[in-house]
């Protein structure tokens, strides 16, 4: 075999080896479930608020060839009333201007998102660049979802009606 050929011959191998890794969350598809909140991260955190406890949170993790779509089903809600739901990047509560262990402004890049309750189960969607593997393996933050019968702070994780390691 010429010496060319074999070049060639490996210089594609080295090619579709790079482009199946680079694709291997193409597809890929993570659940992840949440309870309402009663302090599972830090029991100072549990909820206390209206809400009946009776919330619950699904994740999923759908890999696609340039990112992650991030779908969000909430089941028991209120109908009518406007749920924010979102991420927020872990943080040394020492450098945090509330003292919270999670950066208060929610990361918009990952997910932040708002639904209206129905009574029943209601979905919710947004793409975003980081992969599975990123979201589930090196992304260190928070899934959030905001009492909608109080009114909205990043600051105290007592309004949370979920509240949960994100995509873990």
């Amino acid at each position: 075999m010429k010496l060319s050929n074999i070049f060639t011959l490996s210089l594609g191998l080295v090619l579709a080896i790079g482009v199946s890794s680079c694709n291997k969350d193409n597809k890929r598809v993570e659940d992840f479930s949440y309870s309402f909140n009663t302090g599972q991260v830090a029991a100072a955190y549990a909820y206390d608020g209206d809400h009946p406890s009776t919330l619950g949170a699904t994740m999923q993790l759908v890999g696609e060839k340039d990112g992650t779509m991030i779908s969000v089903t909430l089941s028991n809600t209120v109908n009518g009333e406007m749920y924010n739901i979102h991420a927020h990047d872990a943080a040394d509560a020492a450098t945090t201007p509330n003292g919270t262990p999670y950066d208060e402004t929610p990361n918009a890049a990952l997910f932040t998102q708002m639904l209206t309750g129905t009574g029943g189960a209601v979905t919710v969607s947004q793409k975003t660049t980081m992969t599975v593997t990123e979201i589930t393996e090196t992304y260190e933050g928070f899934f959030v979802v905001h009492d909608p019968l109080q009114p909205i702070t990043t600051v105290d994780p007592t309004t949370y009606v979920i509240l949960g390691s994100f995509a873990r």
